[in-house]
């Protein structure tokens, strides 16, 4: 999952806390879900998760709360999910 746009990096505590505030809700209904990483720079965070649905969620979180351009693309039938979150 890449955030990114200037947006992000403005208030990038802020999402954050809340792609945080996903994992810990949707680790009862997914227990294996999980955060494996985040990695931010100046121009965005990647981040990396144990599967799909918390990808999904997270990403589908951001773009309700901030709106911008939220892109979900599956590849490998359904194992494997880009998503891509951009906010000038």
């Amino acid at each position: 999952m890449v955030l990114a746009g200037g947006f992000e990096a403005t208030h990038r505590q802020e999402i954050l806390a809340l792609v945080r505030h996903r994992e810990a809700g949707l680790r009862a209904q997914h227990p294996m879900e999980r955060l494996m990483s985040i990695e931010s720079d100046e121009q965005r965070s990647v981040i990396a998760t144990t599967g799909v649905h918390l990808a999904r969620d997270i990403g589908n979180a951001i773009h309700h709360a901030y709106r911008g351009k939220l892109t979900i693309d599956y590849d490998h039938a359904e194992t494997e999910l880009h998503v891509n979150w951009h906010r000038d």
